[in-house]
């Protein structure tokens, strides 16, 4: 005869509270930069794991239709209630409850503290209905990439799934949209939603005619952009009668065998990442294609040291390997970055592909400042503080 167990309210959520209420006697004033950033890394971990058990327990909620005993609607809109939860993030919980419970190692790693949230939801944001059984396939090349804190390439791994599992021959289903709205001081705001090939083409223009960053110009990234959108629409107003519309101009890094086969490769814009394989296929119809050769190690050759600035053929095969800012923990786009001399050109440096790294422009003033190193052997870098530690 089975026995049914039914368990007591828990006092774990009692302890917890105790635990946070030392935790807010803690002043930062009485503590070393080094236990600091000890604490703070320790404690988002934490709460990362916090947010594993959160989203397990609230699909449970959602499961059982806890909701419905106070009449809500759904269990989002009882967690908006009861929760204080914006409900666009009570119903990504209780998704990243299902999909863990369809990827059990995803779900016990996040609960562990293996992998951090923003990870766990890239995941989570992989699934396509009707593809679940791919998805479990996939998951330990997803967890590798989590568990490694990659999360540039988890991004570009799970869109790349994404947009395999819509390749069904139909189009993208979300599309694009630009609104535009008048304020009642006289402003005007403009927001838009755009796919990727959009936005790659989007993006490349405006970065196009941003002007760079520099001591004498007191504006914002925002402001600068905003005055690139107009001098992009001034430009194109200039040209509104002209008998043939120039062409789009953007780049696009595709691996052949994920061109020719659909396996898991680079189908990347400069900009806006991981493009639609619809979209790969259009803009094939009608375009420039340049061919880097890579050796057995899948890295991109090299040229010499017969010059200083990088050449575009060179400059494509270090966007081809980095794939951004290789600086630890950022996560700027080639597009904006610069090929930095890991040997400065006055030192001997030459101009070749394991001599040179890609840095975005904050990056790149970083390891020019003085106590700064950078070591890089062609495929792994290590960046050393001014203080001699390493920065992980």
């Amino acid at each position: 005869m089975a026995v049914g167990v039914s368990y007591a309210a828990p006092n774990q959520v009692t302890q917890l509270r105790h635990a946070v209420d030392e935790l807010i006697e803690l002043d930062p004033e009485c503590i070393s930069d080094a236990a600091l950033a000890d604490e703070l890394i320790a404690l988002r971990r934490e709460m990362d794991r916090q947010e594993a058990v959160f989203a397990r327990l609230a699909q449970a909620a959602h499961t059982r239709g806890l909701g419905s005993i106070d009449g809500a609607a759904s269990t989002a809109a009882w967690l908006r209630h009861q929760a204080g939860m914006r409900e666009g993030d009570a119903r990504a919980a209780i998704e990243a409850g299902a999909v863990c419970e369809l990827l059990v190692e995803t779900g016990a790693a996040w609960r562990a503290g293996e992998i951090s949230t923003g990870a766990a939801r890239t995941i989570v944001a992989a699934r396509v209905e009707a593809h679940d059984d791919e998805l479990v396939a996939c998951e330990p090349a997803l967890l590798d990439l989590a568990r490694h804190n990659d999360l540039r390439n988890l991004r570009r791994a799970a869109a790349h799934f994404r947009n395999l599992a819509l390749a069904d021959g139909t189009a993208p289903g979300e599309q694009d949209g630009v609104h535009i709205s008048r304020l009642f001081a006289g402003r005007t705001v403009i927001s838009g939603e755009l796919g990727d090939a959009a936005a790659e083409t989007v993006v490349t223009a405006l970065h196009a005619y941003i002007d760079p960053p520099c001591a004498d110009d007191p504006r914002t990234t925002a402001q600068r952009t905003a005055d690139a959108l107009v001098r992009i629409a001034e430009v194109a107003l200039e040209h509104t009668n002209d008998v043939q519309r120039p062409r789009a101009q953007v780049s696009v890094v595709l691996d052949w065998t994920t061109l020719t086969a659909g396996q898991l490769g680079r189908s990347d814009g400069e900009f806006a990442g991981t493009i639609h394989p619809q979209d790969i296929a259009r803009l094939l119809c009608d375009s420039s294609v340049s061919r880097i050769v890579t050796g057995p190690d899948s890295l991109p050759l090299d040229v010499g040291r017969t010059r200083r600035t990088v050449p575009p053929a060179l400059r494509r095969a270090l966007v081809i390997r980095d794939g951004g800012c290789r600086f630890p923990g950022c996560d700027r786009p080639p597009g904006w970055c610069d090929a930095h001399h890991t040997t400065h050109w006055m030192h001997g440096g030459r101009t070749e592909r394991d001599g040179l790294i890609l840095f975005c422009d904050r990056h790149h003033h970083v390891v020019h400042q003085p106590g700064w190193t950078v070591e890089f052997d062609g495929r792994d870098l290590r960046v050393i503080r001014p203080d001699g530690t390493e920065l992980a």
